[in-house]
């Protein structure tokens, strides 16, 4: 087997434990997130990013070998629609795809439907999209853009930076919940 894939599976096997550890198995985590009561989802998606972001980044430079990072266009309507629709569905479910899972994995029957209901939404896609496709890919195909593109920077600078700026979001979420806890 490839160390990659070796590597791959035993980080998702550690990150759907520490999932069902914290109780996201359950729905009621993102509502309370939604709702602006509790930030504890928002909170463990961008520490994700951040640990994702900055050892990609790290890897790519020092091991290019190990990382090819594979940017696809950027379809700003299919990008528009598609998040009004994967947000709503989170919103009715209370599941992202990650914590959908995990549910399925615990066996909480809202998180099997969340699976079913998000393969039957990749259903629906692969046959409305040569519908789909004039309309929402093709009149606003921006390329393939990054943040290092737009800007002209460097790859892991600019993965720093942004890590440092989500860093400092988590902390400030962070002191939102504590005020909220001491009223």
């Amino acid at each position: 087997m490839d160390m990659r894939l070796l590597l791959g599976l035993v980080t998702g096997i550690g990150f759907g434990f520490a999932l069902q550890r914290a109780g996201f198995s359950r729905c009621n985590i993102v509502h309370r997130g939604l709702w602006l009561k509790d930030f504890t989802m928002l909170k463990v998606m961008l520490t994700a990013i951040v640990v994702g972001l900055v050892g990609a980044h790290l890897i790519g430079t020092f091991a290019p070998d190990l990382v090819h990072f594979k940017v696809k266009s950027l379809y700003l309507w299919g990008v528009i629609v598609g998040g009004l629709i994967f947000g709503i569905g989170i919103a009715l479910g209370g599941y992202c795809p990650g914590t959908a899972l995990v549910g399925l994995g615990s066996g909480v029957g809202e998180g099997v439907s969340a699976v079913l209901g998000g393969l039957a939404g990749a259903l629906v896609f692969i046959f409305a999209y040569p519908v789909l496709k004039p309309v929402l890919i093709e009149p606003a195909d921006l390329g393939k853009v990054t943040i290092p593109s737009v800007f002209g920077s460097p790859a892991l600078p600019t993965a720093l930076i942004v890590a440092a700026l989500l860093v400092g979001v988590i902390v400030g979420l962070g002191r939102l919940e504590q005020k909220g806890a001491s009223r």
